[in-house]
């Protein structure tokens, strides 16, 4: 049981997390013992059973559904009395949720699974809802993919903490995980890039075949998995966009437009459906039948974001239906595609759900749930326009986003800390009583590109970045920002650790420190082998002055270089050299090699690089140091440049 010190209030005595609308203790103790005995409603029994291993009869521990329970939804009653334990719930989900709570009464261990030794719960009374019904958690298995077993264990800790659905994302540029029967090709072949693939590398695992997919039975199975837990599984297609893989294989889905593949090394980058052709929206009517009799889900994700809209204008038959149409944007375009998609979607019974820039133009039908990640503010205009709204801003909920300044993860949204993702208010953001009314609730979301290539240094990089930020999106989730405190939600987490150690969690336990030497920039002068799109940009870049990095207009080929020179020769330094991106490996060489010379014309080579980028120490004066590609193409149509990192290594 939780030590029971002089907290302020009684879910923090418990520390319980979320905290429930109501806690009263009432004095006194119940004992446990091995024999007690366990009752349950039935269709929770494998869950409770594997984490309470009782009998069944006479039931010290009762777990049942009482729907005259006077609570909304998901709601629940928790009594601990001298005679025993009772958890009501006012339907399924509201037992799974006072289950939980139930848990974090009883020592961590329980986690384990199993449990069979004495302990002793106060004696209580708790009475709770959720604020919220959506309370979701995005997860990307399209840019890196996830095994089932991954995911399960995910979906696990999910539960733990009432979180309630799990936005899948299954298709993107980078792959498709879902197997289509009608359309085998899809995932044999879309779920794979590199190697034989006509998907190219990107984001990691360079010049090998990376990959998988899903079977149907897998998919089914883990809906299954979920649902044992209450937790939904939404899954999404994007489009009409990031389907470059669909693309790949079946390249007639696209506007059949010159495309000027130079750049990309003769890769085709095209990834936007064509709107006009009228076999694009059978085939879709395939692949969603298909999808919505693998996920029972009332909503499915369509996608809708980042549609790039030049490739219709230059499509002869997308151009005479925009003018059929009589639109007056191109975007309007996106409009009638997803609103058709939807119209399928409605055959089957579901509904579609999209990302906020397709509620840009207001037509779309208010039917469509939208989910908001570019910031708070799109968020309050779809909610406020009608849109039945999941808040998921990436400057808040976006958990791939790095944690510290200096720790791995995206840093377009900034730095995401854990307060941060608590201190999201919407009545402080200005939202009216309309917008508050159309949020259905919070989604924390989590992007894979970086997955793949920070995986080897974290026990797993997924719990990392996800918990505990996912601990304060459940309690944005269950409870109103009126009982909202951070103070009060930084003692529980402290005690919910010990319980998240005992789930498996490998979260986040603080900024890390890091040994470094002092930085230095030495006057140098950067030139390279690739076209630029900006000369004075690159001058910039020899200064220091452009921690963002210098974007070439072509990608890279074999012997294609990065020179750095030195005015003066350095020495007894650590040097950080990248390609690309820093913070993900994208627009890099994906092999190369560092070279070091003292006069510019005769070079010795000294390390590999290691997904564009290689940390070098130089221990002789050093004039010049060369990087060298060995890669023709990168999947992108660029490189980036960037300056080095010098550091004075200690003595």
């Amino acid at each position: 049981m939780v030590s029971v010190q002089a907290f302020a209030t009684p879910a923090e005595r418990l520390g319980l997390l979320p905290a429930p609308v109501s806690v009263e203790l009432i004095g006194g103790e119940y004992c446990l013992v091995p024999s007690t005995a366990v009752w349950c409603e039935p269709s929770i029994e494998p869950y409770v059973d594997s984490y309470l291993a009782g009998g069944y009869g006479v039931a010290g521990v009762v777990l049942r559904i009482n729907p005259s329970l006077q609570l909304p939804s998901e709601g629940y009653v928790l009594s601990v009395n001298e005679c025993g334990v009772l958890v009501e719930g006012v339907d399924r989900a509201g037992l799974l949720n006072g289950f939980h709570t139930l848990l974090q009464l009883f020592p961590k261990e329980i986690y384990a699974g199993g449990f069979r030794r004495a302990c002793v719960l106060p004696c209580l009374r708790i009475v709770d809802y959720p604020a919220y019904a959506y309370r979701g958690q995005h997860l990307d298995v399209a840019r890196t993919f996830s095994t089932i077993e991954q995911i399960e264990e995910f979906v696990s800790h999910l539960a733990h903490h009432k979180i309630n659905t799990l936005h899948l994302h299954l298709t993107d540029d980078e792959g498709w995980r879902v197997e289509i029967k009608s359309h085998p090709e899809l995932a044999e072949v879309g779920g794979w890039r590199g190697g034989d693939s006509p998907i190219w590398s990107v984001y990691g695992a360079w010049g090998e075949r990376y990959g998988g997919y899903y079977t149907q039975e897998e998919l089914r199975g883990l809906v299954e998995y979920a649902h044992q837990r209450g937790i939904t599984i939404i899954p999404e297609i994007d489009l009409p966009g990031h389907s470059l893989t669909i693309g790949k294989i079946y390249p007639e889905v696209l506007c059949p437009v010159e495309m000027n593949t130079e750049a990309a090394a003769g890769y085709d980058k095209r990834n936007v459906w064509c709107v006009a052709r009228e076999d694009n929206y059978r085939l879709l009517e395939d692949i969603l039948g298909e999808l919505c009799d693998i996920f029972p889900s009332e909503y499915i994700h369509i996608g809708g974001d980042e549609v790039d809209t030049s490739y219709w204008k230059q499509c002869p038959h997308c151009s005479a239906l925009y003018k059929e149409l009589g639109l007056s944007d191109y975007h309007q375009l996106q409009d009638y595609f997803m609103e058709r998609v939807a119209t399928i979607l409605a055959r089957y019974g579901r509904r579609a759900a999209m990302w906020n820039e397709s509620a840009e133009s207001g037509t779309l039908s208010k039917d469509v749930r939208i989910y908001g990640w570019e910031g708070l503010e799109e968020c309050r205009k779809v909610a406020e326009s009608g849109y039945p709204t999941v808040v998921m801003p990436g400057p808040y909920f976006y958990f791939d986003m790095r944690q510290s300044k200096n720790e791995d993860g995206h840093n377009w949204a900034g730095v995401v800390t854990l307060e941060k993702c608590y201190s999201v208010s919407l009545e402080e953001l200005g939202y009216s009583e309309r917008a508050k009314r159309n949020v259905v609730g919070f989604s924390g979301a989590f992007w894979s590109e970086l997955y793949l290539t920070h995986s080897h240094k974290y026990d797993n990089y997924l719990e990392y970045q996800t918990f505990p930020r996912i601990c304060a999106l459940a309690e944005i989730g269950w409870m109103p920002q009126s009982r909202r405190e951070w103070g009060s939600f930084s003692t529980r987490l402290e005690s919910h650790k010990g319980r998240m150690e005992a789930m498996g969690i490998s979260y986040r336990r603080g900024v890390p420190t890091k040994s470094q030497g002092r930085q230095i920039t030495p006057a140098m002068e950067i030139t390279t082998s690739l076209p630029l799109s900006n000369e004075k940009a690159l001058a910039k870049l020899s200064a220091y002055a452009n921690d963002f990095g210098c974007r070439t207009t072509r990608t890279c080929h074999d012997g294609d270089w990065i020179l750095y020179s030195f005015s003066q020769p350095i020495n007894n330094v650590t040097i950080e050299l990248t390609t690309g991106y820093r913070h993900v490996p994208r627009g890099i060489f994906p092999f190369g090699v560092v070279e070091l010379s003292g006069d510019g014309k005769t070079y010795r080579e000294v390390a590999p690089l290691d997904n564009g980028s290689a940390t070098i120490l130089v221990d002789k004066p050093t004039h010049h140091i060369r990087l060298r590609s060995t890669a023709t193409g990168n999947g992108d149509r660029f490189v980036y440049l960037q300056f080095p990192i010098i550091r004075v290594n200690p003595k």
